[in-house]
Formats: C-alpha cells, sequence, structure tokens
C-alpha cells in the first residue's frame, strides 16, 4: 500500500499509509493529514486514489489554497500523483512511495566550495541501466567533471536516491524494471541531461550522459 513521507527540512516528520480514497491535507484539524503552518490553508489540497487492473493510482487537487500546491517543483491546480513524485505545501514536502520503499531523503548540497562525498551527500547518488531487463545487475559510477571534486567516481547500488540543495534544487533517481530513472522533484531552476532541460516525465538514464545540477557537471558511466 502507498505512503506519504512528510519532511521538512530534509527530516522525515511522519509517514502517512494511504488507506482512504479520498486523504485531505490543510491545516485545519479535520484534515487527514494535519499541516499545522500559516502557509498552509485550513482546506488546501485533496488526494484521491483510484483502483485499476494495474493497481492503485492518485491524483493530487489543490482547493483554492492562497500559496498554492507544487508538484515536482511546477504549480498544479490537479495532476496525476506517481511514485516519487514530491508535493510541496507551504514548506513541507510530500512525497509518495510505496510501503515497500525507504525513502532517503537529505538535505544534502554540493556546488564550487563544496566537497564530494558520504559527509556531503548522506544517501544521495545517481544510478543507471541500459533500458534493458539483463542490464539490471550492472554496476554503475558516478564521475565528477566539474567543480573542486572533478575526478571523483563514487560506485552507485542504492535503489532510490535523492541529491542536491533544499530550497534550490533537488532530483531523484529510482531503479526501475527498464533502467534508472531521474525526475526533478523540486526547484524553479531545472536540471539537464545532455544540455537538454528535464520535464515532468521521468528520464531513463544511459552509460555516459552529462548531468548537470546548478552548474556542477556529473557524468553517469558504467564500472
Amino acid at each position: 500500500m502507498a505512503k506519504l513521507v512528510i519532511t521538512l527540512d530534509g527530516k522525515v516528520l511522519k509517514e502517512v499509509v494511504l488507506s482512504k480514497d479520498r486523504t485531505t491535507l490543510g491545516r485545519r484539524p479535520y484534515n487527514d493529514v494535519v499541516i499545522d503552518n500559516l502557509a498552509v490553508s485550513g482546506e488546501h489540497a485533496v488526494l484521491l486514489r483510484e483502483a485499476g487492473d494495474d493497481g492503485e493510482s492518485f491524483t493530487i487537487q489543490d482547493l483554492g489554497s492562497t500559496n498554492g500546491t507544487y508538484l515536482n517543483g511546477a504549480s498544479i491546480k490537479a495532476s496525476p500523483f506517481r511514485e516519487g513524485d514530491t508535493v510541496d505545501i507551504g514548506k513541507y514536502s510530500l512525497r509518495l512511495l510505496s510501503d515497500s520503499r525507504q525513502s532517503s531523503f537529505g538535505p544534502s548540497r554540493f556546488g564550487s566550495n563544496s566537497t564530494f562525498g558520504p559527509s556531503r551527500f548522506g544517501n544521495s547518488g545517481f544510478g543507471e541501466a541500459q533500458n534493458r531487463a539483463e542490464d539490471a545487475g550492472q554496476t554503475f559510477k558516478i564521475k565528477v567533471l566539474s567543480g573542486d571534486a572533478a575526478g571523483r567516481e563514487i560506485m552507485l547500488s542504492k535503489e532510490q536516491t535523492t541529491f542536491g540543495q533544499r530550497g534550490v534544487l533537488v532530483v531523484s533517481v529510482t531503479r526501475k524494471p527498464r533502467g534508472y530513472e531521474l525526475v526533478q522533484v523540486e526547484g524553479e531552476k531545472r536540471a539537464q541531461v545532455n544540455g537538454v532541460s528535464l520535464g515532468l516525465m521521468p528520464v531513463v538514464l544511459r552509460s555516459g550522459d552529462v548531468i548537470n545540477l546548478t552548474g556542477v557537471q556529473l557524468q553517469f558511466l558504467a564500472a
């Protein structure tokens, strides 16, 4: 069963199992998910669940809130809400995950004055698989092409990772049967893959892809 992972400044505050067909979010105490913050409207948004042959699907709908509802960094009125997507309401982030997945959202960041490693990235990183199921067992790495950490290489093994700078740009990488999918979950500026800005749909990474994240270039490679 799917769940919402609610975070503030990169810290997990609560996990809510989505067992109802209609889950309301807002500041008023009668909501299913209460977010007690003045930036959140009394009745801010609603999450609608539909069951189908392929499993359950979700739609997030803004209820005319004052400050708006943002899905993966873009303002929305109503939109499909898929696993791995993040909704921002005020300063809070709500991420949709299946109950079998573990969230790995941290305040990790990097830039011209940053170091690249576990002390800065936490659980962050990139993963890659070619668009074939037989590549699922292959090992991949990311190579830093620019910045103070240029030349560093990190082996990738996690199923799902996020990285970036909270409030600026955050992306998520999830290992799927067809490969590793990259999607931006926060930020007005868009990350780029091979010079092309990310849209709202996930991009399957391939060995050799170059990712630009707020000026830092990373290359995705088979190990």
